[in-house]
Parts: C-alpha cells; sequence; structure tokens
C-alpha cells in the first residue's frame, strides 16, 4: 500500500531527474492514448486534420506539459481543427479531441502511475 501524499508534504526539490522523466513518459503515454483515441473520432475528407494530431512535450516548461495538438497554421495545414471541434455559424461541431479525452481519462492516471 502506498503511503499517502499531502500537500503539505509535496515539496518540488523532492523531485529527482528520473522521478520527472518517469512522469514526464508517463504524460506522454497518456498523450498517445488520447491522440490515437481522437484520430479515430475525427471526421475525415483528405486526411489533412486527422494526420495533424500530435503530442508534444514542451521542452523548457516550468510547469512540464504534455500537450494534445490538432491542426496546423503552416500553408497547407488543417487550420480548421478548432472549427471541426466547436462548429462555426456554417457548421455543426463534430468534436473528436474532447470526446476523446473523456473516453480515456479514467486510464490517464493509471498510465502516468506505471511509469
Amino acid at each position: 500500500m502506498a503511503a499517502k501524499v499531502t500537500i503539505k508534504d509535496w515539496s518540488p526539490d523532492k523531485i529527482t531527474a528520473e522521478i520527472e522523466k518517469k512522469a514526464m513518459d508517463g504524460l506522454e503515454r497518456a498523450g498517445e492514448r488520447i491522440a490515437s483515441m481522437a484520430r479515430g473520432l475525427v471526421p475525415v475528407d483528405t486526411g489533412a486534420l486527422k494526420g495533424s494530431i500530435r503530442v508534444r512535450r514542451l521542452s523548457g516548461d516550468p510547469y512540464l506539459n504534455v500537450r494534445v495538438y490538432a491542426g496546423s497554421r503552416e500553408k497547407g495545414g488543417a487550420f480548421y481543427a478548432h472549427m471541426v471541434e466547436y462548429g462555426t455559424v456554417k457548421m455543426s461541431k463534430k468534436p473528436f479531441l474532447r470526446p476523446a479525452l473523456d473516453s480515456v481519462k479514467g486510464n490517464v492516471i493509471s498510465t502516468i502511475e506505471g511509469g
């Protein structure tokens, strides 16, 4: 049985490079699960939006974030990801990122802890 850690016990200086790496690896695996699910849910026309779904570990971020992105502002990229997710006045929404997160969020903590 694991010892219960409270906020009072939390101390960022106790984080070793090894603990940080394991946590980040777990977050990245969780992000990949979300991205994989989103790729299965995204509507496909040309495949550009589906191909733009990716996971990024943010280097130099003090909060050690891992993010799942969809779309791209590059020329020819799927700049319209947010329009598909949330809809527009001329197009109904077809969410794929939020449902992907919702479907795997129960497993995210165990994925991270399994690091």
